[in-house]
């Protein structure tokens, strides 16, 4: 494993697995975007917020596309921490999509959802160039 360089900075190849990965780590942020908004629309009661929106169906297909590249991600050492916070948010965010693709009941989507964000949020301090925005006052931001 090499270790890493100093003033915190990566070798070539963690640097390599940065720029390849970030913007399905941006994809997967989207997906959770959308959701969330999805579940605001549901909850103001919008006749259109259900299973059959077609920002659901983009945010699938973002998703899709999203874990297909982060699967076959070339991951060095030092990046195993991050792709591994990759893929479980990932899984977080296939269990709310399953959930909103059955109906857009706040709970099922939206505790797999957080859980996703969590996992990204952990993503983002694992390695340099992942920011994450604040979603403290969203509906899947920790409540105090």
């Amino acid at each position: 494993m090499k270790a890493p360089l100093p003033d915190g900075r990566v070798d070539d190849d963690t640097a390599a697995y940065i720029l390849e990965s970030r913007k399905h780590f941006e994809d997967l942020r989207q997906v959770s975007a959308q959701l969330a908004g999805l579940l605001v629309l549901a909850a103001a009661g919008s006749k259109s917020a259900g299973p059959h929106h077609p920002m659901l169906d983009a945010a699938e297909q973002l998703y899709l596309e999203a874990v297909d590249a982060i699967q076959y991600a070339r991951v060095t050492a030092r990046a195993e921490r991050h792709h591994r916070c990759l893929l479980l948010a990932a899984a977080a965010l296939r269990s709310a999509l399953s959930a909103a693709c059955t109906g857009l009941e706040v709970d099922p989507v939206l505790i797999p959802l957080r859980v996703a964000y969590g996992h990204l949020q952990r993503a983002s301090n694992e390695l340099p160039g992942f920011e994450m925005v604040a979603f403290d006052q969203a509906c899947c931001g920790k409540r105090s």
